[in-house]
């Protein structure tokens, strides 16, 4: 085990480094973490300024409305300020109401009624709009049917005031949903930490002098690489230990079934992270390449597997792309567990299954290039 201990005499001397940048990315982990609660739904209330030029009994009834769904930011009906109250961020968007409001809403008109000024696009402000779209419409329906405007006016504002009670199914799930969340992004920093920890040393241990010396030795290819697999599982373990610790601390450690099977497929994601770098290392020792790789790696899954955007978001382009991608089977798994989508068995099975086979597909390939490597340079010496 000569090769194994020369590994963790290497690593020990990049460890600092590696604690550093996998505490940093831990810390990451925990603040997103920390805003990913899907179990309650809370109504934001936009600052909005109103400014009526229409005075009118209709449009004094609309601004009625929304001062009770919005916050009202007065600014004494003074336009010039419109800009600068948006560039400042003192309201988040203005409302028109243009003169001859009244008469246009009377006669079953729609457009033209409202102008809109905002800064950045928002979800608040494109339902504000949506509802004064909403109110027009409604006024409109009534009065075709005969109704008298302000009665058309009074049924519509108690239609709109209808309130939805909002609930998100999470089918079973156990534990709290933060538990998950920092699992959900472990990912991105098993692959980003990982690589950037393994593949500078494995790039030392294939130095070619280390590497000549190696091969007039009597340690043959294939025990000198499995001997580079095991101490770069005997690191990145301890690292995923002190995660799943740290996990464990925050938000108590696993108990239940879901809790225990997030940790294992962790653990297999590590390994496959593992056979990732090793991989990386024997294909390059430019560190530049290397930091581009492990980029594109971490960030490619993250966007393409579900990580960053969840996976019911994305396109069904996006996720035939993810499926290639151990991280995707990752997050499908974790998704189940965290009660986003249903849970079974057999598909939780199938999801560490492909993920074990990508740890085997990547391990045949290594060796493969690593046998070639080695058979180049024997044939030049």
């Amino acid at each position: 085990m000569q090769v194994f201990k020369a590994f963790l005499k290497v690593v020990k001397k990049n460890m600092f480094t590696a604690l550093v940048f996998t505490f940093v990315f831990i810390l990451i982990a925990v603040m997103t973490a920390n805003h990913d609660d899907i179990s309650s739904f809370e109504a934001v209330k936009i600052k909005l300024t109103v400014f009526d030029e229409d005075n009118s009994p209709e449009s004094r009834a609309i601004v009625g409305l929304l001062s009770e769904k919005y916050e009202m930011v007065d600014t004494n009906n003074n336009r010039d300020d419109i800009m600068d109250m948006l560039y400042y961020e003192s309201v988040d968007g203005v409302v028109i109401i243009e003169n001859g409001y009244s008469k246009k809403l009377a006669a079953g008109e729609t457009e033209g009624l409202f102008s809109t000024y905002h800064m950045h696009d928002s979800y608040s402000l494109v339902i504000m709009e949506q509802y004064l779209n909403d109110y027009a419409a409604t006024v409109k329906a009534y009065t075709a049917a005969a109704t008298p405007l302000s009665e058309a006016i009074s049924r519509t504002a108690q239609d709109l005031s209808a309130e939805t009670e909002v609930s998100v199914e999470t089918f079973g799930a156990e534990g709290n949903d933060d538990y998950f969340s920092y699992y959900n992004f472990m990912p991105y920093i098993i692959i980003s930490a990982f690589m950037s920890l393994l593949c500078p040393v494995l790039n030392i241990m294939e130095r070619k002098d280390l590497r000549y010396r190696t091969n007039c030795s009597s340690v043959r290819p294939f025990a000198y690489t499995m001997q580079i697999f095991i101490g770069c599982g005997v690191v990145v373990i301890a690292l995923w230990l002190i995660m799943v610790g740290v996990g464990g601390m925050l938000y108590g450690f696993a108990k239940g079934k879901r809790e225990l099977l997030a940790v294992l497929n962790s653990f297999v994601f590590v390994l496959v992270a593992t056979a990732i770098s090793v991989l990386v290392a024997s294909l390059t020792s430019s560190k530049n390449i290397i930091t581009l790789i492990t980029q594109a790696v971490g960030l490619g899954m993250s966007f393409f597997c579900g990580i960053f955007v969840t996976q019911d978001m994305l396109g069904d382009s996006v996720l035939a792309v993810g499926k290639f991608f151990p991280a995707y089977w990752y997050i499908k798994l974790n998704d189940m567990l965290r009660g986003w989508k249903v849970y079974d068995a057999e598909k939780a099975a199938l999801c560490l299954g492909i993920q074990a086979a990508f740890i085997a597909a990547i391990v045949t390939v290594t060796l493969l290039i690593r046998r070639m490597k080695y058979n180049s340079v024997k044939a030049m010496a």
